[in-house]
């Protein structure tokens, strides 16, 4: 436990290096004492960020591919309607699924 006494050892209005020196090491210590509770709370938050950031530029880039292939099936592809009507569904569930998962981790 850190010890509590930032007083200085000499009367207030003359401070040394050592009273300095030793409230500067008093206020590191403070900083430093994190639980390890904390530090995986920390830990997940930051891995939940970034998790979070990755499905929403997969999930971006996959609607715009959809999206691409929806605009050019009448001219290049020609897929027949079951094709693109499994495409929709599937990228529908994928999309609620992801967000589901992001959103229930937040």
């Amino acid at each position: 436990m850190a010890d509590l006494n930032k007083l200085p050892d000499d009367r207030p209005d003359q401070f040394n290096d050592a009273d300095i020196d030793e409230a500067i090491s008093d206020v590191k210590d403070w900083n430093n004492d994190i639980s390890p509770k904390d530090e995986r709370y920390k830990g997940e938050t930051i891995l939940r960020e970034n998790l979070a950031i990755a499905f929403t530029i997969i999930i971006t880039f996959w609607l715009l591919a959809v999206l691409l292939l929806l605009v050019g099936n009448t001219y290049n592809y020609k897929l027949s309607d079951s094709v693109l009507n499994t495409l929709l569904i599937t990228t529908t569930a994928n999309v609620i699924g992801m967000m589901a998962i992001i959103l229930k981790n937040l």
